[in-house]
C-alpha cells in the first residue's frame, strides 16, 4: 500500500510539469531510425554459440562461436560452411576482424589471438595478452585503419571499475600494447537522456528503482562493433534494448539505429561487406539456431 502510494505522489507532481518541460527534453536527441527490410540466413548447429562475424570478401564471412578456438568459413551463396579452421585450444571466445590477410579474435578477458595469413593451410598464431580482465567482458574487436590499431570494446566494467561508462580501448598492431585511456567512451547518462519518454514513464522508472528493480539501468551492453567501409562511421551493437548506436569520424553520437523481430535472438556479430550491407548475427535459443541476417533496409 505504501508503495502504491508513493506511486500516486510521482504521477501527481509529474503530470502537474508544464509542456515547455517536456518540449526542452526532446531538444538534444539524435535521429532515430528503424531495420524495416532484412534477410535471414540460418546456420547449422555448430554455430549454436556464434559470437562474432567479419567479412572475407562480399560472398564469405568468417564466423567465431565463444566454446572453441575454430573460426568457421561461411559462404553466402551456398548457405554453408566451406572451411574450418582450428587456431587455439578452446577458450571464451568473443568476436574477430579481418585485417588485410590475418584475422584477428579476442577473448572476454582481452586475450587477443592473431592468426596470421589465414589462408594458409597452418597459419602462423601469435597471442598478445593485455591489462584487461576477465571482469572487463570484453565482446567486440574491430580494426581502425586510420591508425591501424585494433579497438576492444568493454561489456561489463572499465578499467577504473565505472560499470555505467562502457569504454572502448585501442590495441596498436604497431607497438603490440594497449591504450589504457578509452578512445571513445558511452555513458549511461547520457543515453538516458536519448531514451527518456514522457514524464508518467520516467517517474514509474523511479519508482521500480526504489522497490529495487536495477535492471533498468542497463541501457547498453556492447556486443560488436564495425566501421561502415564508406562513411567510416562507428557502429557500435548492442545485446540490451536492441540498438545500434552510430558514431561519427569525430566521435559524436548521430544516430540510434533500433531493431525489433523473433529472429533477433540474441545480437552478438556485427559487420559490413564492400557495398556497405550490414549484417547481424545472433545466437540460438533452446527452439531457434542461430542466424547471421542481413539488413536491407533502415528507415
Amino acid at each position: 500500500m505504501q508503495k502504491l502510494y508513493l506511486l500516486l505522489i510521482f504521477i501527481t507532481i509529474i503530470t502537474s510539469c508544464t509542456n515547455s518541460a517536456s518540449q526542452s527534453n526532446k531538444t538534444n536527441k539524435v535521429a532515430t531510425k528503424i531495420v524495416a527490410d532484412y534477410e535471414v540466413f540460418n546456420l547449422d548447429f555448430e554455430l549454436k554459440e556464434i559470437s562474432g562475424i567479419t567479412f572475407i570478401n562480399d560472398s564469405t564471412i568468417a564466423a567465431i562461436e565463444d566454446e572453441n578456438g575454430i573460426v568457421y568459413f561461411y559462404n553466402l551463396n551456398q548457405r554453408k560452411v566451406i572451411r574450418k579452421l582450428t587456431f587455439s585450444e578452446p577458450d571464451d571466445f568473443e568476436d574477430l576482424v579481418k585485417v588485410n590477410e590475418d584475422i584477428y579474435t579476442v577473448t572476454s578477458k582481452g586475450d587477443i589471438y592473431h592468426i596470421t595469413s589465414f589462408e594458409q593451410a597452418e597459419p602462423k598464431i601469435i597471442k598478445y595478452t593485455t591489462p584487461l580482465k576477465k571482469k572487463n567482458d570484453i565482446e567486440g574487436i574491430t580494426y581502425n585503419e586510420e591508425d591501424n590499431t585494433l579497438l576492444l570494446s568493454v561489456k561489463a566494467e572499465n578499467l577504473l571499475g565505472d560499470e555505467q561508462t562502457k569504454s572502448i580501448y585501442s590495441f596498436s598492431l604497431k607497438t603490440k600494447s594497449l591504450n589504457t585511456s578509452p578512445y571513445l567512451e558511452i555513458k549511461h547518462t547520457d543515453l538516458e537522456e536519448q531514451f527518456k519518454g514522457d514524464k508518467l514513464e520516467e517517474t514509474s522508472k523511479e519508482f521500480l528503482k526504489m522497490i529495487g528493480n536495477e535492471n533498468i539501468n542497463k541501457v547498453i551492453t556492447p556486443t560488436a562493433m564495425a566501421f561502415h567501409p564508406h562513411t567510416k562511421d562507428l557502429y557500435v551493437l548492442s545485446s540490451v534494448n536492441d540498438i545500434l548506436l552510430v558514431f561519427s569520424r569525430k566521435k559524436k553520437l548521430k544516430e540510434i539505429i533500433t531493431f525489433k523481430g523473433r529472429e533477433f535472438t540474441q545480437p552478438e556479430g556485427l559487420s559490413f561487406n564492400s557495398k556497405g550491407e550490414m549484417f547481424i548475427s545472433n545466437e540460438g535459443k533452446k527452439k531457434t539456431s542461430a542466424n547471421i541476417i542481413k539488413v536491407k533496409e533502415i528507415r
